[in-house]
């Protein structure tokens, strides 16, 4: 099979660059289970920290947005200040692929080559095709960060909370959580509602809270515009030009801003089912951890000196970093060909091309090179239209 245009990945980027596509009527083909790492490892009760507004999957006329899936299902729809739940965005993002005429190949690529100007991609059951153009939409899973202390340590007992179980398997258990992030409070609140008995260890000397968001009059939008990542001019800008990012501050200026940008805090409607419930040991780190009896026992260092603990199972809320050499379909001699920008991270043209002439790069990856936004869904409303511009 020959194809034009290939795009790996049916999240949220994957699934907006495809339906830009298609109502260009340009030749692809997606592959890959829709919106898989969001249904299969993303806990059940989960809600989204994107604003109503920001949580969308894009086609070109702004047809098929969150609000619109609202109204056709009779459902309370509000911009900002009322969270959406995994549950619901679920249920929209199957009627966005549905509208578009969406149809992803549920196949799993295993290795992706060039040979002889084009790309050879090789699946999981033994099927092989070539394009002439692939588009990387693969997401954050390959980057998950594990602290070194924790790395040799096998799930169950230790996990990163991308990849957690059900949340029932762990009722009834002690579970210790690593991070200040939303990542690790809703996971302990989750988890603590589930039944497990929860501690967070904490890093800094306190928690962050994002202050309440809700709608606000016209003067007060003015002066600090709602935006795909919090609220702001500089956040704006941020949100809606990410080439201009890239085009403006050299990558060195650029890779520092994102690791920094919109730290670990969580959301203000999850204080409330935090606070006063769930130990949180501040100014506490892990030094070392090993299993002993089943469980895993860890030295920590805390304010008061070092203690031991043991506990069933620990969770690393300890985020991602893009990695490229991390992508284990990629062939050894194409990623080497890939040039990069620092460690594991791709130089990208301002239409998410790497140095290797068809492939192309988006989501998580891109952020080191457009910006914080790009590790959110709202970032595909620019990479989509970028892309099949370029595509064409």
């Amino acid at each position: 099979m020959d194809l034009e245009t290939t795009i790996v990945g049916a999240g949220p980027y994957g699934l907006s660059i495809a339906a830009h596509l298609k109502a260009k009527r340009q030749s692809y083909r997606i592959f890959g289970s829709p919106m898989e790492s969001w249904r299969k490892y993303m806990p059940e009760g989960m809600i989204l920290k994107s604003e109503p507004f920001a949580s969308n999957l894009w086609d070109p006329d702004r047809r098929f947005t969150l609000e619109r899936y609202c109204r056709a299902h009779s459902l309370p729809y509000q911009a900002v200040g009322s969270p959406v739940r995994l549950d619901l965005f679920l249920k929209y993002a199957e009627w966005f692929r549905q509208s578009t005429g969406q149809n992803p190949i549920d196949k799993r690529v295993v290795a992706l080559r060039r040979s002889s100007g084009s790309f050879v991609l090789h699946f999981a059951d033994g099927e092989q095709l070539t394009s002439r153009r692939v588009v990387l939409a693969t997401g954050h899973l390959p980057y998950q960060v594990m602290p070194m202390e924790l790395a040799k340590l096998a799930e169950p007992l230790v996990a990163h909370c991308a990849r957690m179980r059900e949340l029932g398997y762990y009722s009834g258990r002690n579970v210790t959580i690593i991070g200040a992030g939303q990542s690790a409070l809703e996971t302990a609140a989750l988890l603590h509602e589930a039944g497990a008995r929860v501690n967070v260890l904490v890093r800094e000397s306190r928690v962050y809270w994002n202050g309440p968001s809700m709608p606000r009059p016209l003067h007060k939008r003015i002066i600090a515009p709602d935006a795909g990542v919090a609220a702001g001019w500089k956040s704006f800008a941020i949100s809606e030009l990410p080439r201009t990012f890239r085009w403006l501050f050299e990558p060195t200026k650029r890779h520092g801003f994102v690791a920094d940008a919109y730290g670990a805090s969580g959301s203000w409607w999850l204080r409330d089912r935090v606070d006063g419930r769930i130990e949180i040991s501040l100014g506490t780190h892990v030094e070392a951890a090993s299993v002993e009896d089943s469980q895993v026992r860890l030295r920590i260092a805390a304010p008061e000196g070092t203690r031991e603990m043991t506990t069933d199972h620990l969770i690393a809320a300890t985020g991602y970093r893009v990695d490229i050499d991390r992508l284990s379909y990629l062939d050894p001699s194409l990623v080497s060909d890939i040039r990069r920008e620092a460690k594991g991270i791709p130089a990208l043209s301002s239409s998410f091309e790497t140095s290797v002439p068809g492939l192309f790069i988006v989501g998580i990856t891109s952020s080191p090179i457009f910006g914080p936004i790009m590790r959110f869904m709202y970032g595909a409303k620019h990479a989509a239209p970028i892309l099949a511009r370029r595509l064409q």
